[in-house]
């Protein structure tokens, strides 16, 4: 007799797994070689207009980007929790990435879809920055960027792939928003994931 999730009459999702997904995106990041890859995080790290001319980043520095719950936050440019910092405020702070679980809507007992929000932050003097010769706003190319990376990637965890899709998931959008402060904005993307736990019974996920 198989005990599922302290069942044994029948198997359900199990979402153990969940919790590791922001990371598993961060590491696809991590380990992406690509030429997108490399800009996003210059783009991430560098606070210059010409960020983009800079040196790569070394897979330490990039390391070194995520916070893990340090007192003081602006030294970092990934964090894995909504809320923001009071450094934004000074014309100086850092750009930043910002990804955690939304929601998760159970389709059945085995299946469910989740939505991830990443709101990548820019304080308004650090806004433009020179990409193939034109002047772009910064959020919207680390956006850009970041779905040549992310979008239909197999993170690893659960069944499926995490996508851009609103025929997936119809929370699935990218907009602006503006802080109370008016020193920095950010831009929110939702992205959604079919996810079926290691011990469902079925690994069908449409």
């Amino acid at each position: 007799m198989n005990i599922v999730n302290g069942s044994s009459d029948s198997a359900i999702n199990n979402f153990g797994d969940v919790p590791f997904i922001p990371n598993q995106i961060v590491t696809a990041l991590l380990t992406e070689q690509t030429e997108e890859a490399e800009m996003f995080w210059k783009l991430l790290y560098y606070s210059e207009p010409d960020a983009l001319a800079k040196a790569n980043l070394t897979k330490k520095q990039k390391k070194d980007c995520i916070w893990s719950g340090q007192t003081l936050e602006n030294n970092y440019h990934i964090f894995y929790k909504p809320l923001i910092g009071a450094a934004l405020d000074s014309a100086n702070s850092q750009t930043q990435m910002r990804l955690y679980r939304t929601t998760t809507n159970p389709t059945n007992r085995l299946d469910a879809l989740i939505n991830f929000e990443v709101v990548f932050i820019t304080n308004e003097k650090e806004s433009m920055v020179r990409y193939k010769g034109y002047w772009v706003e910064r959020t919207d190319l680390i956006e850009s960027l970041f779905l040549s990376v992310i979008n239909g990637r197999d993170l690893g965890v659960g069944v499926g792939t995490l996508k851009f899709d609103r025929e997936l998931s119809r929370s699935c959008s990218s907009s602006l928003g503006i802080s109370n402060s008016k020193t920095f904005y950010g831009r929110t993307l939702i992205l959604g994931l079919r996810f079926m736990g290691a011990d469902s019974d079925d690994r069908y996920c449409g």
